[in-house]
């Protein structure tokens, strides 16, 4: 057999042998990927998912407040994965359909709002590289655009909150510096990073001030310490009160109810 052949015979064994080994490899992260998947089928989604999923249900015309509330209780209170619960929110943000992502948002901003530890998770799950990727990609409807640089613009200036998580307000320079334009800043994003607790639930803000009405009982009775809670209670109110306007369908007919109510309060 000539030196020739020989050479050819050699170098067809060398891609024969190169060629299984890639195969192989290729079999094994097929395989390994397979697994994978059938071992989240078997297990199904986790508690946290299940609520992410209902409060961003395609279904849901609007965010439900109560549900979204619920989940922030149970996160301060520890009955759920602060972490689940925001890669949950996390999945839903990278589906590509608009109603979830903006459900998504809703959710992550109300979370974010009311659980102090809401933010070492976002930045630990690194949510805002999906925000950022829902703000890049040009399929996303202005909406949903707009909801991702609005938190992302009031994350990124409350430097004096979130010093400790330098993620936001890098984020936020990297998209001004890039020349991306944020929409004009409304009521809703100049609230407090943080809300504030309610150690008062609403109704028992509303009945003493009803009383205060019926007796005529002047403001200074109230303690500096009643007054500050007074005020946060209201201030948390005005605040989802803006957000279900901005976000309901039918915001003109819930306009001028709320119109009517106020007339009739100041008619009393």
């Amino acid at each position: 057999m000539s030196d020739n052949l020989m050479e050819k015979v050699s170098a067809f064994g060398e891609l024969l042998k190169t060629g299984g080994a890639e195969v192989g490899r290729k079999m094994s992260a097929g395989m390994s990927s397979m697994s994978f998947k059938v071992k989240e089928l078997l297990q199904g989604p986790n508690q946290e998912d299940k609520l992410v999923e209902d409060a961003t249900a395609e279904t849901l015309d609007e965010p439900d407040w109560a549900m979204n509330l619920d989940i922030c209780d149970m996160i301060n209170h520890e009955k759920v994965s602060s972490v689940e619960l925001i890669r949950g929110i996390k999945k839903r943000i990278m589906i590509k359909n608009a109603r979830v992502q903006y459900l998504a948002l809703m959710l992550l901003e109300t979370c974010a709002k009311n659980c102090e530890k809401a933010f070492s998770e976002v930045a630990a799950e690194r949510v805002l590289d999906e925000m950022v990727k829902l703000i890049d990609d040009p399929q996303t409807v202005v909406n949903n655009r707009n909801k991702a640089l609005l938190l992302i613009e009031a994350w990124g200036e409350s430097t004096s909150e979130l010093r400790y998580l330098p993620v936001f307000e890098e984020t936020y320079k990297s998209l001004k510096s890039r020349g991306i334009r944020f929409p004009g800043r409304d009521n809703e994003s100049l609230v407090p990073i943080f809300t504030p607790p309610r150690s008062v639930s609403a109704p028992e803000v509303d009945a003493s001030l009803t009383h205060q009405i019926q007796h005529d009982i002047p403001l200074q009775s109230f303690t500096a310490e009643q007054t500050k809670e007074a005020f946060d209670v209201a201030r948390n109110s005005i605040e989802l009160l803006a957000t279900v306007l901005s976000s309901s369908p039918q915001q003109d007919a819930l306009q001028v109810f709320l119109i009517s109510q106020v007339l009739d309060l100041q008619l009393i």
